[in-house]
């Protein structure tokens, strides 16, 4: 019940999100419930008092617990148990809903109760959001190796930890540390993209410069010598060495102006040196012991540097000048890293924690408990979200706003290093046993490794080589694997399809049958109605026969009794005419016209009576033949009517056979179905097994051509990576050799020098030894001629010892134009076979989709 109430008062408190947030109505019901066993009046753990309100704004014996605005408080990271001591240390953890209603509380100002007003922040406000455009990329495609070398500088017979690792800020590349050389990667496609061998010792710190063009490594051999190496990414070749040191150099970075180089070593001091002629210009010895990490802000403008005692200051990029002076951590720096837009710099320590200062006034702004045991590496991304990797073997992902978004937590081993890369979707995490492993953000999986100690050129092509001549029978084998499980599933189909057919015909058949059936009493009832309509149809026609026929009789009994009145009218028409004929032939007289008159009119009038019964006779006696043609046709109509009753009645015999037929279809049909409907299950649950062999058969067969695919692609990579580098070790051997003739050609002119000058003196001493014998041969006194013979010996030794020294200069002198005659017929050998071999890598490319 008491737990039920608690997650009530919790949602309502979480829906009050958006109102006051105070200590007396929501955080203090927390603290009764998972705190106060251990931090009450009567046993305050760690000076800790959380039963009233003052007594958690004093805090702990370690300090405050919660500051005003700061999310990141001691108290969040505890409870969240993110930093020790974890708390409660025992039971269920608190919620997140409290969580949440602890950081409102601390959000909205540290607020007893209703009343209160809220506490202003104690540290200076600072706008933490990230200033400058991610986006804004340089110019161009982002800087990827382009022909670099692949051939590794080092195969070691083991790996052994990674120093240091760096994502560029642009291009899908990732930089790594190894023994003796720099690894690049693709950070898409996980392949090797570059080697940069560093013959000096081992490479132990890497930065690349704000546009990702140039790679800085630092590093050397321990105790005894240092220097820095900046490598043009593009094509891998050295653009500047600085910075000799007498002890390995543990960090360093290049000025985005490409103007100075800053070094930090054992030696506790950092190091400004010039690029142009790598003068040093500053040593500054503020650091209490060795400097382990230092970066300069990406405008070029200042310079972070961190110690193994916890010390971080800030410098003048330009003169080494003190900026600030940052004290906070307790243990050594691991990193101290600018964020894009150089307002935020971020620093790593072994005390845990990640620290986030504003270059403004120096004024920390935020501080992360960030991994129990302590912070081993950081590493911004573009768009201001980080990552960092500690101790506990966890790395964690977080947002711009420095909420935490991923744990990916039970590492393989301790980390040494961590980079994002450059879109921010995968992040990369190295340990002291040498593997790198890749893991997807969003997900958290892991999604492949990088090999640290990547065998050479030859070693692949060998491996891809036996894999290549294994590939034909793999595929010959899946495919014949693939075949008989084809072969098993069709079988199995066409079981399947048999019974499938059969149910298919049993559900027709009773379709049809049943159709059939209605058909057939449809038919047998349509046929009834067209029987009961024809004969309907013959009465109808009988009747009316009949009809025709009264008519007739009709017709002829009154023409009959017409007939003697139309004789008799036509008799008085006659005596009318007479009597008229009679009246015209009268005399004239008074009385005549009168007569006249009255014949006509009695004349006119029977006229028009028989005229009448003519045409009355005439319209009775003019149908008859009509009708006795309709009779005829009614008649014929009337047989026709007979003869499809007939066939009605034998298409209702042939309906009633159909429907019977159809009945006992439907019902062997319906017999039938529930069998088959029964066994269809079991026939199509023997496809499964089948049908999953198949499944594995195709996708063995599909693993085996892409591998083969994938063996071709790699081989013809790795053959073009043994031309690229043969070619490059042939053209290095070229310029050995012509530097050696451009000495040896200078030799050889100074020899051709020195004979012609032997020659000269051998000449002149010569003639000098000839005058003094002929003058020793003239007639003088003994002690002239004594001294005379001194000198011709004297001379004659002189010239013998240059004639000698002159046969010797000369043999030196054909023996450089010798070995110069060699030598340049080697060299020219040398250019056309670098030429050939580009031609070749160059041909090989791969051709674009």
């Amino acid at each position: 019940m008491t737990r039920f109430l608690f997650t009530s008062f919790l949602a309502t408190a979480v829906s009050q999100a958006a109102d006051k947030v105070t200590f007396d109505d929501h955080v203090l019901p927390i603290f009764e419930q998972a705190c106060l066993n251990c931090h009450n009046p009567d046993k305050t753990k760690g000076g800790l008092d959380l039963s009233n309100y003052a007594g958690a704004l004093k805090g702990s014996s370690g300090g405050k617990v919660v500051e005003s605005g700061n999310t990141a408080s001691t108290l969040i990271a505890v409870v969240r148990q993110t930093a020790e001591p974890k708390m409660p240390p025992e039971g269920d953890p608190i919620s997140g809903e409290a969580i949440k209603v602890l950081e409102n509380w601390i959000a909205g100002g540290l607020l007893q109760n209703s009343s209160s007003k809220a506490k202003k922040p104690e540290k200076p406000k600072f706008d933490t959001a990230l200033q400058a455009d991610p986006t804004a990329r340089p110019d161009g495609p982002p800087p990827m190796p382009k022909d670099v070398i692949l051939e590794p500088a080092v195969v070691a017979s083991r790996s052994s930890a990674v120093h240091a690792m760096v994502a560029s800020p642009w291009a899908p590349l990732l930089a790594i540390t190894g023994q003796k050389q720099i690894l690049l990667y693709d950070t898409d496609a996980l392949e090797l993209a570059g080697v940069l061998p560093f013959p000096e010792g081992d490479p132990v710190s890497l930065a690349f410069t704000p546009n990702g063009r140039y790679l800085i490594a630092g590093g050397g051999i321990p105790g005894k010598s240092g220097v820095t190496v900046s490598f043009d990414v593009i094509t891998g070749e050295r653009a500047l060495t600085a910075a000799k040191e007498f002890d390995t150099v543990l960090c360093t970075d290049l000025r985005p102006d490409l103007g100075s180089v800053a070094t930090g070593s054992p030696s506790k001091l950092i190091k400004l040196w010039k690029t142009e002629d790598g003068s040093r210009t500053a040593s500054i010895k503020k650091h209490t012991d060795w400097v382990t990490s230092l970066d300069f802000s990406p405008d070029g403008i200042l310079l972070a540097t961190g110690d193994r005692n916890g010390g971080v200051w800030v410098w003048e990029a330009e003169t080494g000048n003190e900026f600030h002076t940052l004290r906070a951590h307790q243990a050594g720096i691991s990193a101290a890293r600018f964020r894009s837009d150089s307002n935020v710099l971020a620093t790593a320590s072994a005390d845990g924690t990640v620290r986030f200062w504003e270059m403004n006034n120096g004024n920390e702004v935020r501080k992360l408990d960030a991994h129990p045991g302590g912070v081993l590496d950081f590493a911004w991304a573009p768009d201001g979200s980080f990552v960092t990797a500690g101790r506990d073997r966890t790395a964690k992902v977080w947002k711009p706003d420095f909420g935490q978004k991923k744990v990916i937590d039970k590492l393989p081993d301790i980390p040494t290093s961590v980079a994002i890369n450059q879109d921010g979707k995968r992040i990369f995490v190295a340990d002291y046993t040498g593997r790198i492993h890749v893991y997807d953000i969003e997900s958290g999986n892991r999604v492949g490794e990088l090999d640290h100690n990547p065998p050479t050129i030859a070693a692949r092509l060998q491996q891809l080589s036996e894999a290549e001549k294994a590939q034909p029978a793999a595929i010959a084998e899946a495919e014949k694997n693939r075949a008989a499980a084809a072969e098993a599933l069709n079988q199995a189909k066409q079981k399947v399809a048999a019974k499938e057919a059969a149910i298919r015909e049993a559900r027709k058949t009773i379709e049809t049958s049943k159709r059939d059936e209605q058909e057939a009493a449809n038919k047998q009832k349509q046929t009834a109605q067209q029987l009961e309509q024809q004969r309907s149809k013959l009465a109808d026609q009988e009747k009316a026969l009949a009809g025709l026929r009264e008519q007739i009789q009709g017709r002829r009994k009154r023409c009959a009794e017409l007939d003697p009145k139309i004789a008799s009218a036509d008799g008085e028409r006659k005596a009318a005419e007479n009597r008229l004929t009679e009246a015209k032939n009268a005399p004239e007289g008074p009385e005549k016209a009168a007569a006249v008159t009255a014949a006509e009119t009695a004349s006119r009038q029977k006229t028009e009576t028989l005229n009448q019964l003519k045409q009355q006779r005439q319209s009775e006696a003019q149908p008859i033949a009509g009708l006795e043609k309709q009779i005829q046709d009614k008649s014929t109509v009337i047989a026709g009517i007979r003869q499809e009753i007939e066939k009605l009645n034998a298409s209702q015999k042939s309906h009633q056979t159909a429907q019977e037929q159809a009945r006992q279809r439907h019902q062997s049909a319906a017999q039938q179905l529930p069998q088959l409907e029964k066994q269809l299950p079991e026939v199509k649950k023997a496809l499964e097994a089948p049908t999953k062999s198949l499944q594995e058969a195709d996708q063995r067969v599909t693993e085996a051509r892409q591998h083969a695919e994938w063996v071709q692609r790699k081989k013809h990579h790795w053959q073009r990576a043994a031309l690229n580098a043969e070619s490059i070790a042939v053209g290095k051997e070229a310029a050995r050799l012509h530097a050696e003739s451009e000495t040896l050609s200078a030799e050889f002119a100074e020899t051709t020098r020195s004979v012609e000058e032997l020659r000269a003196e051998f000449a002149t001493k010569r003639g000098e030894l000839e005058a003094l014998r002929k003058d020793a041969e003239s007639p003088g006194d003994s002690e002239t001629a004594a001294e005379r013979a001194s000198v011709v010996t004297t001379l004659q030794a002189t010239v013998e010892a240059l004639k000698e020294t002159l046969a010797n200069t000369a043999a030196q002198m054909n023996e450089q134009r010798s070995k110069l005659d060699a030598l340049l017929p080697q060299i020219d050998a040398l250019r056309r076979k670098s030429e050939e071999l580009k031609r070749q890598y160059v041909a090989a490319a791969p051709k674009a989709p």
